[in-house]
């Protein structure tokens, strides 16, 4: 029994419906699949760049870089959502100059202020001398 071989294209590629071939090879080119982006390790290996002499200035250095991020997303997201609330006509900027939080609005502000002084100054415990 004579076997068939799949038709070719006009430039001699053997047409494949599910794979297209590829224009240099002329080989049917590899499916793509999705693969796992593997994860990074939450605590990097070995020891910190130093630039300067004194690593208390590389500390100083690494806060403000920090607190720059931090103001920089926080400036964002509040411009944001100023411009929206008045677009909307649901909130008036003097409105939100005037309001103070309390009771369960302030605890959870209070959280979240200690919570960004903890990430800001992060860079001090990664230079802390470790204690026994």
């Amino acid at each position: 029994m004579a076997r068939r071989t799949p038709k070719r294209s006009q430039t001699g590629a053997r047409r494949n419906p599910v794979v297209p071939a590829s224009p240099r090879t002329r080989k049917p080119a590899a499916p793509t699949r999705a693969t796992a982006v593997p994860r990074l390790p939450r605590v990097a290996k070995g020891r910190r760049a130093q630039f300067h002499a004194d690593p208390a200035t590389d500390q100083l250095f690494a806060i403000v870089t920090a607190l720059t991020a931090e103001l920089s997303v926080a400036f964002e997201r509040i411009a944001t959502l100023e411009q929206l609330l008045e677009l909307g006509g649901t909130l008036r900027r003097e409105v939100i100059e005037a309001h103070r939080p309390e009771g369960e609005e302030a605890e959870a502000r209070r959280a979240a202020r200690e919570a960004l002084i903890a990430r800001v100054f992060q860079v001090l415990e990664a230079y802390a001398p470790e204690t026994d």
